[in-house]
């Protein structure tokens, strides 16, 4: 595998890792404003979540069409591997270590940042019920 391949791969996660890293603050930010029943920051904030989630579809994109143009075979399954949190396909060798380092680290944010959302929904869909009458949503 190039080093010029796997630069590319651990370029588009360390994008992906500071998109996670934004989404996560605007997520806590989220938080903070369910907190204080702060309905126009709350709906700021989910507006302003769009554009590092449309960011991230692009790396998403971006890693995907790398591993298409190097068409299959060993070079694209050993990229693959690495980039779904395999080890590196020549241990040893830095920039496939950084590279797995990263996809580590951005799958532990995500893992952080969905964990938030399910504990931020539940605390929206209270305060939804709370607020309709007779505890009915409608």
């Amino acid at each position: 595998m190039t080093e010029k391949t796997v630069m590319d791969a651990l370029v588009q996660m360390k994008r992906t890792g500071n998109l996670l890293n934004e989404l996560e603050d605007l997520t806590r930010q989220l938080g903070q404003a369910i907190d204080r029943n702060d309905r126009v920051s709350m709906q700021m904030l989910v507006a302003m979540r769009e554009e590092p989630l449309g960011k991230l579809q692009a790396a998403d994109q971006a890693v995907r069409e790398q591993l298409e143009a190097l068409h299959g075979g060993d070079e694209a399954a050993a990229l693959a591997a690495m980039l779904n949190g395999g080890p590196p396909a020549q241990p040893g060798e830095r920039t496939q270590q950084m590279l797995c380092e990263q996809v580590a680290a951005n799958r532990r944010r995500l893992n952080q940042i969905i964990e938030l959302d399910k504990v931020l929904n539940q605390r929206l869909g209270r305060e939804n019920t709370a607020s309709q009458p007779n505890g009915l949503q409608g």
